[in-house]
């Protein structure tokens, strides 16, 4: 193509005889000289650097170059047949070939890629509805933690003044038990005008000495001292009542003081705490598995991406360019046309084989995958690369007063980065219960299965998402962790449990923990199944002597018979999904999560 170029070629030597040999040598070009080679035909401009040559390329320059080197010459019969026999098949078989397999190789490449993408975004779907979840129980669980505690309080600031109305009342009342007593005995005293009866009368004046009148004043007189008795007798039991009134007023106060009526509603509201911060726990796991798990979607997705602009780019070296195998392809078939005319003694000018070339077209078109990609953001449940994400949309500010609950509006950073904490609140210095995911997309438990080691803690918690599929004969187990692997044994050990009862979706939930004061085996039954084909969120936790089991947030069996020193032990333990010595249960399970709780 190039006289100049041309000049530099080293000579071809084909030795016909019982062996025919080819000898192909490189083109001595000076180090970083750019030079124009088979793979840009004619009129293109594009330069190619001969150091990002692959060795296919490198073989097709050498292959064209040498093949233009026998134009002009006179082809012999054997040429000819070094033409057929080598030159021809070899283009087919091995370099056509090469192309081929290269494209199906790296359209694979890409499939697979795309796979996994699929898998880390479901994973990362099902962890966001978990983290959403979960917050918004927190988000409930924060209001009812406040309302509790304003309960408390306002019970407290009730009985503050109760106790000081009922005092002044008290006061009030002995002040006028005192005055009705007082003045019961100054009435007890009755002064009467003196009455003098008739010492002497003369009986001639026809009146009986007047003795009627004096008749009538003694009845006034018994009247008037009736009439004093009667209020005096009503101000003795006047007296009596105001007495006994405030006796009886005071000695209730007295007692109501001496009492606490809000005793109950402390203990709800500690219980709500409690509750809350073990919530607080389980949405903070999640949420920062959500980030992991988003990480990992991330990185699949960059690796897409970039393996994707690989494809679209050219003048590679790492076999991955679409357009440089079409190029290639192009490059062979003018060579096959070189070649063939050389053998046929045909026209051999750059646009006999340039037209040639044109009526074998590369045989693939290669799937970039769009809509599989487009399909999987549009399935997400939260936008795609966004730096703020939301879950419930709420964060608290809490404090031991109902005063200092604050909702806020909440959007966490996010990063991005493998290996950095993908949310402010999964920095190790983040002080909140520390929670170990043992299963985090949905996965169906098989017997014997270890899903991972947890240490023991006193107050611990497991949440899952339980989603039954059908019912098993005897006790069929979701998870269970065990500190020994020996079915035998199993009734005697620390023992942490959930199992569905025989064909049913009703769960026991088996808490057999060190220091119970009771029988070696505690149970906390569930009356109603889980229903079929739906996720449940079970959490099952062990804090101050007691076990409660909750679905979605809802409490649905406690059991008491727990003592305070009652825990797990020390050191670590397995954790079953499903148990050694059950029948796995017909299920499906996400998001496993074991706590440590204060």
């Amino acid at each position: 193509r190039d006289r100049k170029h041309r000049q530099r070629l080293q000579p071809i030597n084909l030795d016909i005889g019982t062996v025919m040999l080819v000898t192909f040598c490189l083109v001595p070009y000076a180090a970083g000289e750019a030079v124009h080679v088979a793979l840009v035909a004619d009129g293109d401009t594009r330069r190619i650097d001969p150091s990002t040559l692959s060795p296919r390329q490198v073989r097709l320059a050498q292959l064209e170059s040498q093949a233009k080197t026998l134009i002009g010459t006179k082809m012999s019969p054997d040429a000819k047949q070094v033409i057929d026999q080598i030159l021809l098949p070899t283009i087919t078989n091995d370099i056509e070939a090469e192309i081929s397999k290269e494209f199906f190789t790296v359209q694979q490449q890409l499939k697979d890629m795309v796979a996994a993408l699929e898998g880390s975004t479901q994973q990362t779907t099902a962890a966001k509805s978990t983290a959403d979840s979960l917050d918004m129980q927190l988000d409930t669980c924060r209001s009812n933690e406040k309302a509790a505690l304003e309960a408390n309080e306002q019970c407290n600031l009730d009985r503050t003044a109760k106790i000081a109305s009922d005092a002044a009342q008290c006061q009030a009342l002995h002040a006028t038990a005192l005055e009705k007593c007082e003045e019961k005995n100054g009435a007890a005293d009755v002064t009467f005008p003196s009455l003098c009866a008739p010492t002497q009368c003369n009986l001639a004046n026809g009146n009986l000495c007047n003795m009627a009148a004096f008749a009538a004043a003694v009845q006034a007189m018994q009247s008037q001292v009736q009439e004093k008795n009667d209020e005096y007798v009503s101000m003795v039991q006047g007296c009596s009542d105001a007495d006994h009134n405030a006796s009886e007023f005071c000695a209730a106060a007295e007692q109501y003081a001496a009492s606490d009526p809000c005793t109950e509603l402390e203990q709800q509201a500690q219980e709500k705490q409690v509750e809350c911060e073990s919530d607080f726990g389980s949405a903070k796991v999640a949420i920062c598995a959500f980030g992991t798990s988003l990480q990992g979607m991330y990185t699949d997705w960059e690796a897409v991406q970039s393996f994707i602009a690989k494809v679209k780019g050219e003048n590679r070296t790492d076999s991955l360019s679409e357009s440089d195998r079409q190029l290639e392809w192009e490059a062979v078939q003018r060579l096959s046309c070189l070649l063939e005319a050389l053998r046929d003694e045909g026209d051999l000018s750059e646009e006999a084989a340039t037209s040639c070339a044109a009526n074998r077209t590369y045989p693939h078109t290669f799937d970039y995958l769009d809509e599989e990609i487009a399909a999987l953001t549009s399935s997400l449940n939260f936008t795609w690369g966004d730096t703020l994400m939301t879950f419930s949309g709420y964060w608290w500010t809490v404090g031991s007063i109902a005063s200092e609950f604050v909702r806020n509006d909440a959007h966490l950073t996010v990063s991005y980065t493998e290996g950095t904490a993908p949310f402010e609140i999964c920095a190790e210095s983040s002080s909140v219960p520390s929670g170990q995911v043992l299963v985090g997309p949905p996965m169906k438990p098989s017997k014997n299965h270890v899903a991972g080691q947890v240490e023991c803690s006193k107050h611990v918690q497991f949440s899952v998402v339980v989603n039954p599929k059908g019912l098993v004969s005897g006790w069929g187990n979701v998870f269970m962790a065990h500190e020994e692997d020996s079915a035998s044994a199993i009734d005697h050990l620390d023992t942490f449990a959930l199992h569905f009862f025989d064909q049913s979706t009703r769960t026991r939930t088996w808490v057999n923990w060190h220091g119970l004061p009771h029988a070696y085996q505690e149970y906390c039954d569930v009356a109603d199944p889980l229903p079929l084909n739906q996720d449940t969120t079970v959490v099952i936790r062990l804090a101050g002597g007691e076990v409660n089991v909750l679905y979605n947030g809802t409490v649905v069996c406690t059991n008491t018979n727990y003592g305070d020193d009652t825990g797990m032990g020390e050191g670590v333990m397995p954790v079953y999904t499903s148990s050694f010595a059950h029948t796995a249960a017909d299920v499906v399970i996400s998001n496993l999560v074991y706590t440590v709780l204060p």
